[in-house]
């Protein structure tokens, strides 16, 4: 019998996992075909797996867990987090040819500040910090923002201007993830706008 079991209640959380690992297809594809169209599929699979994560606290809430139930989801949310919104975005960037030394230094603080940010969310998570209306640090969830969003311009600005442009976004990212600032958490109507935004610019990725 298997000691690990699969609940319907991390149902959202694995769609968000799926789309992640297509993510990464679309970027390995791109790193054998050289086909741009590749860079559109794998950003959209980026916004979606956020989208889930949005979404995956309140659908699970939808069902009755035991304390164990809940504490394998918070552990499952996070070990998706970093795959989808820390690994997926560096490999992205390197299937953009980004594989200079300094750029692999980029990216290993990136992972750092990263892994450490939801290392600290864990621990200090409880339901007094659930209740609570800010979040300490930066998301590393806002990837699946900001990495799309700039993805927007890969066929409008220069290829050396773009790849700049990555680097400047991920140091930045890192940095906002680890200090101490105060960002708000999504609640009410943001629960329907922001994924009516994520559907704008899905479409957006794929027609520009």
């Amino acid at each position: 019998m298997f000691f690990a079991k699969f609940h319907k209640s991390n149902l959202v959380t694995y769609m968000g996992l799926v789309s992640g690992i297509m993510a990464l297809f679309y970027s390995f594809s791109k790193m054998a075909f050289a086909s741009g169209e590749y860079v559109r599929f794998s950003l959209a699979c980026l916004v979606f797996s956020g989208v889930c994560d949005m979404l995956d606290g309140k659908f699970a809430r939808m069902f009755k867990r035991t304390e164990e139930q809940k504490e394998i989801g918070v552990q499952l949310d996070s070990l998706c987090d970093t795959f989808c919104f820390l690994a997926v975005p560096v490999v992205f960037m390197m299937s953009l040819g980004m594989i200079r030394p300094f750029e692999i230094v980029v990216y290993a603080i990136f992972m750092l500040c990263g892994i450490n940010r939801l290392a600290s969310f864990n621990v200090v998570s409880s339901d007094k910090e659930k209740a609570i209306n800010t979040y300490r640090g930066l998301p590393v969830t806002s990837t699946a923002i900001t990495y799309p969003l700039l993805g927007l311009f890969h066929t409008i600005v220069p290829a050396h201007i773009f790849k700049l442009l990555y680097i400047i976004l991920t140091l930045l990212t890192s940095i906002l993830m680890v200090v101490n600032i105060k960002v708000p958490k999504l609640k009410g109507a943001w629960y329907i706008i922001i994924p009516a935004l994520a559907v704008i610019l899905i479409t957006l990725l794929m027609v520009i």
